[in-house]
């Protein structure tokens, strides 16, 4: 288990946001390759500043190690609707592996502080999270307070009220519809991505790359969307929602786990064969 100092937490601002370690520079980056322009994440950092983010930068052993984010329910680019409540966007503390118990204890103190940030100005604060053991666990943000509202696996919409009667959050009704267009012998892809994320630039410049390079790239409909804000989140909200979802004709598909070669495979299995078509 890593031994850290105690983390020194200061306001996230503009003296502070070129410091949250997904943005260039970085240590959530260090040591990795990504493609794509990374500097549309700091882009996406100011923006969201400017429209009422607000959040918490750690310092730990002299280097920035961790940050939480939050915004007003009414400007955050997630699908839910709380009026007068706040959105936990994002955490991460960065250096040590996932499985380390370090790790989320260090992601528990992050969220702690913001709670305690937020409880005066909010009536609660809403969040999504994910049915795994690291990534927006679940089990972590149950264990610090937020109640399960419901749940489309592998995503649960949670809440936190600050006080006794503050309304609980809904989330918003799926409004994207992926293609299918095997009927005319051709693979609608349609995915999305966020500046929000360097693993989601990367992957997006991944799949633009693989599918140019198709040997069957003129039977391919590529349409890549951006969920960078809260009308983009609204108008391409998925069920279950994620800000980087990929289809296949229709087939939701796990790209993080089609390393390598693998996804030009995946898409080449996908591509219909004339006996696949309908006359």
């Amino acid at each position: 288990m890593e031994q850290t100092q105690s983390a020194e937490i200061r306001p996230l601002d503009g003296t502070t946001l070129s410091d949250v370690v997904c943005c260039p520079g970085g240590l959530e980056l260090a040591g990795k390759s990504f493609l794509g322009d990374l500097d549309v994440v700091t882009r996406w950092h100011r923006e969201r500043v400017a429209e009422g983010m607000r959040g918490l930068v750690a310092y730990a052993d002299g280097r920035p190690r961790g940050f939480v984010e939050f915004m007003p329910a009414e400007t955050a680019p997630f699908p839910i609707e709380a009026p007068g409540a706040c959105v936990l966007l994002c955490f991460h503390w960065a250096g040590t592996e996932p499985e380390d118990p370090s790790h989320l204890e260090q992601e528990a103190r992050l969220i702690e502080a913001a709670v305690a940030e937020a409880r005066n100005t909010f009536s609660g604060m809403a969040t999504l999270g994910w049915n795994h053991p690291t990534h927006y666990p679940i089990a972590l943000l149950t264990r610090l307070g937020f109640l399960e509202i419901v749940r489309q696996e592998p995503i649960a919409l949670l809440w936190l009220p600050f006080h006794a009667g503050a309304l609980p959050p809904r989330l918003a009704p799926a409004t994207f519809a992926p293609r299918d267009l095997r009927g005319e012998g051709l693979l609608a892809i349609d995915s999305t991505w966020s500046a929000r994320c360097p693993y989601s630039v990367s992957f997006a410049e991944r799949l633009r790359l693989a599918i140019e390079s198709h040997p069957d790239r003129g039977r391919i409909s590529f349409e890549q969307h951006a969920i960078d804000s809260r009308e983009d989140a609204f108008r391409l909200a998925a069920s279950p929602w994620d800000w980087g979802w990929t289809y296949l004709n229709g087939e939701l598909i796990n790209s993080f786990a089609l390393p390598g070669d693998s996804l030009a495979a995946e898409i080449a299995r996908h591509v219909p064969r004339p006996s696949q078509t309908t006359p």
